[in-house]
């Protein structure tokens, strides 16, 4: 980073209520600080937003005194979740996690702005140091954070990409469940020919059902203290191993006729059987479940979103599946159903409660859809208009202006009418 940026950073840094030049926090301080903030989210209760003034003020309160500069990788993803949420403080030690990655722990750096979207600055980081300097042991953290990026980040890095085949910790069953089980997926997002694409697809499926023989080998004659690791890492790799056999782990869902979603109710009453029904329009699936607090949390940006596209050729369908009971967020609480009409009664129910403005449905495939890749939610994919999907894995809470600039460019591509960009309507409102 060179003197002007460096300076540039300092005098932010004064911004934030007199932060001071000191040693860095310990482990214990840094648990403390973040109780700290953990205390002021949980008083919230069901009211909290991210977008809480009084929240930033406690997390700039406990950042107080601490010198970004002053602190080193580790440090820094210990604070993570003190800063990152800081509007006041985030731009500050973004800066300092890119100061530290013109050094040796450019891999470090990288990766952590990626984990946090910031993928334009960990790709600058990156690109210079190339695959050939990423450690083997490392290189699947490398694959999760590129499947972040768009086709056309990936599609330059295509040879590269494919040469990486012959890195494949075939015989570390820990370092292959660690990214590799994406890697078929992105070579899918990087348009790498279809030929090339499957013969690796089946060497990563290979070598995983290879080391299931292995493992369950061992746990036959392991100690009793070893047997549940194995156990976990057998069924982890099983749990890969049916991931990559649908379209989101053969690198067939980006740009490929959306796999088949039925639905078996919805909270509108309408006649909506599959994603058929919605062809010809934008449609947002945002697959989540009422135990889900993150899915429920992001309610409030999914609202935005919803009122962002009314009359516009958008639907916003939440997905889910029968779950047997259905957690309401006032005294009801876990309420269980005693069948499957029973528990549409109840979302119907819960839908009313908490004041749902987009339709809910049940599917038929399990809301942990494999063939959307969907190993955890909320989740959200993005159907165009000609029933592709053009984008998966994004969550509800992202910034509205991402999601916008998404949605209209598949509005557009389609010749339908579309809004304003979020600029271009907060200029408007000033003017």
């Amino acid at each position: 980073m060179n003197r002007s940026i460096t300076l540039t950073m300092a005098g932010l840094a004064t911004g934030i209520s007199a932060m001071t030049i000191a040693a860095p926090p310990t482990a214990d301080e840094i648990k403390a600080k973040t109780e700290t903030a953990m205390t002021y989210y949980r008083s919230q209760g069901e009211k909290f937003s991210l977008e809480d003034p009084g929240f930033h003020a406690v997390l700039d309160a406990q950042l107080n005194g601490v010198d970004p500069t002053e602190c080193d990788i580790e440090v820094i993803r210990g604070m993570q979740m003190l800063w990152a949420y800081s509007p006041n403080a985030k731009p500050i030690w973004i800066g300092r996690i890119v100061e530290i990655g013109q050094g040796d722990q450019w891999l470090d750096a990288s990766l952590m702005l990626a984990g946090m979207g910031e993928n334009d600055q960990a790709l600058a980081i990156a690109t210079p140091h190339g695959f050939v300097e990423v450690p083997d042991a490392r290189l699947g953290e490398v694959l999760q954070a590129l499947n972040q990026l768009d086709p056309e980040q990936l599609i330059p890095m295509q040879v590269e990409l494919v040469g990486l085949v012959d890195r494949m910790p075939t015989n570390d069953p820990s370092s292959l469940m660690q990214g590799w089980g994406s890697y078929p997926g992105l070579l899918g997002k990087a348009q790498v020919e279809a030929g090339t694409r499957r013969k690796i697809h089946n060497r990563v499926v290979d070598g995983m059902k290879k080391n299931v023989v292995v493992l369950e080998e061992e746990i036959k004659s392991a100690p009793d203290a070893e047997k549940q690791s194995l156990e976990m890492t057998v069924g982890r790799m099983k749990s890969t191993i049916a991931f990559l056999d649908g379209p989101a782990g053969r690198g067939e869902l980006i740009g490929y006729p959306a796999p088949a979603v039925d639905f078996l109710w919805n909270s509108d009453g309408t006649a909506m059987t599959s994603l058929g029904d919605l062809k010809g329009k934008v449609v947002v699936l945002d697959f989540w479940a009422t135990w889900c607090g993150p899915c429920v949390g992001s309610f409030p940006q999914v609202k935005e979103l919803v009122a962002y596209y009314e009359g516009y050729d958008v639907v916003v369908l939440g997905v889910t599946s029968e779950q047997g009971n259905v957690i309401f967020r006032d005294e009801r609480g876990k309420t269980d159903a005693e069948n499957f009409e029973q528990e549409c009664e109840l979302m119907a129910d819960y839908v009313k409660a908490m004041e749902v403005t987009w339709p809910i449905a049940f599917s038929k495939q399990e809301v942990f859809n494999s063939d959307f890749g969907i190993r955890g939610i909320p989740h959200v994919a993005i159907i165009a208009p000609d029933g592709k999907v053009a984008y998966n894995n994004l969550h509800p809470a992202d910034p509205l202006e991402g999601k916008v600039e998404k949605i209209n460019g598949l509005l557009k591509k389609a010749g339908l009418k579309y809004p304003p960009t979020v600029e271009e309507k907060k200029a408007t409102e000033k003017g």
